[in-house]
């Protein structure tokens, strides 16, 4: 996991799901934590790219919301958190997704695309239940970048 490999805007999202997983008081970072950062998004990207791919974006937000509340809470931590053997999963399936798409940077959408595709993860189901096929969203990924490669951390 290098995320100097990662767009500017990408490294945003994991920092704003760290942050909100400290907040919420939980004790490890898990993939549910990086879709809801995604899915609240102001400019809609991964709403609409699930939208794009067939899916219900609203759907797979009050599931997120639903796996993230039921994940146990500690309270007088140290302010530490671990990183959850999934994410670390979903990190290395979005660096491989972007560079067999020719990305020289992970974005966003690789990282939507790992949290369909890696199958260890919750948001895996999430996204399926909300009408997403890995091969929907990578369609809708192609879609709209129209043959364009991120290569550099600014490209998005």
């Amino acid at each position: 996991m290098n995320f100097e490999t990662y767009t500017e805007r990408a490294r945003g999202f994991i920092q704003s799901a760290q942050t909100g997983a400290l907040a919420e008081g939980h004790q490890q970072f898990t993939p549910e934590h990086i879709l809801k950062v995604l899915l609240d998004d102001p400019e809609g990207l991964a709403a609409g790219l699930i939208q794009r791919a067939g899916g219900d974006a609203r759907q797979a937000l009050a599931e997120t919301e639903q796996a993230l509340a039921a994940l146990p809470k500690v309270s007088g931590g140290s302010g530490q958190i671990y990183l959850a053997q999934p994410t670390a999963k979903v990190f290395e399936t979005a660096e491989k997704a972007a560079k067999k798409a020719g990305d020289s940077f992970v974005t966003v959408e690789r990282l939507l695309l790992a949290l369909a595709i890696e199958k260890d993860a919750k948001t895996a189901k999430i996204l399926a239940d909300a009408g997403v096929t890995p091969q929907s969203l990578n369609a809708a990924i192609e879609e709209i970048r129209k043959g364009r490669t991120a290569d550099s951390a600014s490209a998005e």
